[in-house]
Order: C-alpha cells, then structure tokens, then sequence
C-alpha cells in the first residue's frame, strides 16, 4: 500500500467525537499528573556529586574498577609476615668479629694490606661559589 493511499483513506473518515466519560477522565488524569507528587527521596543530598561525576561517569566507573583491581592484586599477593624470634639472632658480638674476618678476607683477595686506615669523616662543602659570612648572635 503506497503512503498516499493510505493518506487518502485517513481524508476520506470522518471523526467521530470522543465520549463525554474518556474526555473527563483524560482531564483528571492531565491534572493530576501536573501536581507535583510528594516524595520522600531528598535529590539536594545526591545532586553535588552527581553534578561532579556528570561529565563522564563511565570513565569513574572505571577508575573505581581499576582501584579495586589494583587493591585485590595487592593484597593477594602479599607475604605472609613472619615474626623473628629474638632467641635466635646471633648476638652482635658475632656479628662484629663475622664482618670483620669478611673485611680481613676482602682485602686479602684484593691485594691490599690489612691494616687500612680510617677514612677522613664527611665534611659537607658550599655547593656554590659564593661565600656568605656566619654571624653568631649570644643572647644574654
């Protein structure tokens, strides 16, 4: 059926006039729907961070998603936490005399002597050339 045939047809009836009941119950209906319902929903609490997440809520959904991935991964792959016992860590005497044999048996590889001497202690120095005078303020 082509569209100007039926368009023809459309032209062609007559309207007939809605009943009396329908036309008062449509209106009650219109009014009604244009009162506004009482709701016991508050939008005000909600609308900030809506209006925050607005402009792409679905890239927020997926940093979240990337955040929980990344927390999941992290706590399952992590060691269990063992406790060391203080019974058994050599005492530090050992130690000392144990680093120092290590010391004694690096230098013998390395062909140095055993006796090193202490090197010079740090002493930090201006990192420019500029030389400001200290002044010492006593209080009394």
């Amino acid at each position: 059926m082509n569209t100007d045939d039926f368009e023809e047809r459309l032209r062609r009836q007559s309207l007939r006039p809605i009943p009396h009941e329908w036309r008062r119950e449509i209106l009650d209906a219109a009014g009604c729907a244009g009162e506004p319902q009482p709701s016991t929903f508050d939008s005000r609490a909600t609308s900030w961070w809506r209006e925050w997440l607005w402009p792409c809520p679905q890239a927020w959904a997926g940093l979240a998603a990337a955040w929980l991935v990344v927390l999941l991964l992290n706590w399952a792959s992590r060691d269990p936490v063992h406790v060391a016992n203080t019974s058994k860590a050599a005492p530090a005497s050992e130690l000392f005399s144990a680093v120092r044999e290590h010391r004694r048996l690096l230098a013998e590889l390395i062909g140095t002597p055993t006796t090193l001497e202490p090197s010079k202690p740090f002493e930090p120095r201006p990192r420019s050339e500029i030389s400001r005078p200290t002044v010492a303020v006593e209080f009394a």
